[in-house]
């Protein structure tokens, strides 16, 4: 497994190496997308008796049920890859962006919403120096967005 350095940034200029990037992304994309398929099919199959007749969850037997979640299971994790990889921007989606890393979330940001939630990030710790004085307890909600917004710092 490759370990990737916090706020690493990849960042392509040259338009004919932009192309073949998103060239490159679209095909890795696309064959994760059709394993995915795969095991959604194999997933379907299994609510389908031999008889055609379609069944829900609580018709499958305990090993059915199994082989099930087990599919349900690898399609979520390719999902996931998919989603935290540096094919598409973990936050808007886009995929043929220059995209910055964080290792917090083990996923790739599009320089954009980067920018945009270290942005945020500033602004808060800004606030935070200026009301440093008014020492009041925080809640469950605003200790979660600092410790979020402190990973884009």
């Amino acid at each position: 497994m490759m370990i990737m350095r916090d706020k690493r940034a990849i960042i392509i200029k040259n338009p004919r190496l932009q192309k073949i990037r998103n060239a490159l992304r679209d095909v890795f994309y696309q064959a994760a997308s059709l394993e995915r398929r795969k095991l959604y099919d194999k997933r379907r199959k299994l609510k389908i008796s031999d008889d055609g007749v379609r069944r829900t969850i609580d018709d499958l037997s305990p090993e059915e049920l199994n082989q099930y979640r087990l599919l349900q299971d690898q399609e979520n994790q390719i999902t996931d890859m998919i989603n935290r990889s540096i094919l598409k921007c973990v936050a808007c989606g886009k995929g043929y962006e220059d995209m910055v890393y964080n290792k917090a979330y083990k996923a790739w940001y599009c320089t954009e919403c980067y920018g945009m939630e270290r942005a945020y990030a500033q602004e808060l710790q800004r606030k935070r120096v200026k009301d440093k004085s008014k020492d009041k307890p925080k809640g469950h909600e605003e200790k979660a967005i600092e410790s979020h917004s402190k990973t884009f710092l």
